[in-house]
């Protein structure tokens, strides 16, 4: 798991081409003229999603992670919590491999994305987004997907 700021993502343009390729997308673009959707990079190998939402208090939120996909999460307006640990210590409770998503129980990490930060998950890093820092506010954030083999 990783947390920066959008300014320091040159740093790790050498952990795979595809996530250089998607940190470039979030530098490159307007991303608060985006509407929420999905925007294809590089087919299903690339792609974000432009979400807007209000966030959860953390008794709602559910731990989750990916079999293949790596997460970019970059917070574009408003913050978040999130929660981080690693798939090792949890439980997997249900899986959808169709859409590379399983859920997971038990206990990690929480921390603060404000804006104009991203967090990196790769598969083996689950994860808890959406919840609320202190209370439930809208936010609006993109998610890259990005496959690394």
């Amino acid at each position: 798991m990783i947390i920066d700021k959008l300014s320091n993502a040159e740093i790790y343009y050498g952990l795979h081409p595809r996530i250089k390729k998607g940190l470039q997308f979030l530098i490159d673009n307007d991303l608060n003229s985006l509407t929420p959707g999905k925007y294809e990079i590089e087919e299903d190998n690339i792609f974000v999603m432009i979400q807007e939402y209000e966030t959860i208090d953390v008794e709602q939120g559910r731990w989750e992670s990916h079999h293949k996909y790596t997460d970019i999460q970059f917070m574009i307006n408003g913050e978040e919590r999130m929660g981080y640990a690693n798939i090792e210590a949890m439980e997997v409770v249900e899986q959808h491999k169709e859409k590379d998503l399983m859920f997971l129980e038990g206990n990690g990490d929480l921390f603060l994305v404000k804006q104009g930060y991203f967090t990196i998950f790769s598969p083996e890093d689950a994860h808890m987004p959406t919840l609320c820092v202190h209370e439930p506010r809208y936010i609006k954030k993109a998610v890259v997907k990005v496959f690394c083999d």
